[in-house]
């Protein structure tokens, strides 16, 4: 599979450059990145068993809507592995990706663009899952968050005391790393993560989330 074309099309639609619903014609697909139908079939194919489209015969693929009715499910399993790999990153972390988790908070600090925080919300914690040394465990998490960052967009910016509070969680996250401190810094990611879903929670309650697309 072509993994620079796999990793580009997953970023527009976690990101929503693409939208719920959206249509992704193969053949614009291969005339843009200058590819034979096939590798944009493997691509469509993998992103599909991730459930970010779904193929439709003879058409090409439309990117899935967000499932507001798989959420909580979601989320559970999300808020437990994202402790477990808070643990185990503090075990196993080496010097060398301390040292790139803490330029990336420093991108973080300065980030005044929505979309740029949100971007790089994502590569901090692939960072923190990759230093895990727990493959499957990264794998997973990555997935899971793809299915709910785009929530994060439909989110209004009012009120959004989860973004606001993004450098100090992963500043003390650093500092709990850097001790090897395995309890805070699962601590510290679940309750993370447990504000993500409450400013969620307030969104939907609110009605200031918008609905998706519907095929």
């Amino acid at each position: 599979m072509n993994k620079r074309i796999y990793s580009e099309i997953k970023r527009r639609i976690v990101f929503l450059d693409y939208r719920p619903g959206q249509i992704l014609y193969t053949k614009q697909l291969m005339e843009e990145f200058g590819v034979s139908l096939t590798p944009i079939r493997e691509v469509l194919i993998c992103l599909e068993a991730e459930e970010l489209v779904y193929m439709v015969p003879n058409r090409g693929a439309y990117v899935r809507e967000v499932s507001f009715k798989e959420l909580k499910d979601i989320f559970e399993v999300r808020l437990f592995l994202i402790g477990q790999s808070g643990r185990l990153a503090a075990q196993r972390i080496n010097d060398e990706e301390l040292k790139e988790i803490k330029k990336l908070l420093k991108k973080i600090k300065q980030a005044k663009e929505r979309k740029l925080l949100i971007q790089l919300d994502s590569e901090f914690h692939n960072l923190v899952n990759e230093a895990s040394k727990n493959k499957a465990l990264a794998k997973t998490l990555e997935r899971l968050r793809n299915q709910v960052a785009r929530l994060w967009f439909f989110a209004t910016e009012e009120n959004n005391t989860y973004a606001m509070q993004i450098p100090e969680d992963f500043e003390k996250l650093v500092r709990a790393l850097e001790q090897r401190d395995q309890a805070k810094s699962e601590q510290i990611l679940r309750d993370h993560a447990i504000r993500f879903i409450e400013q969620i929670k307030m969104s939907l309650y609110e009605g200031t989330i918008l609905q998706p697309a519907q095929r």
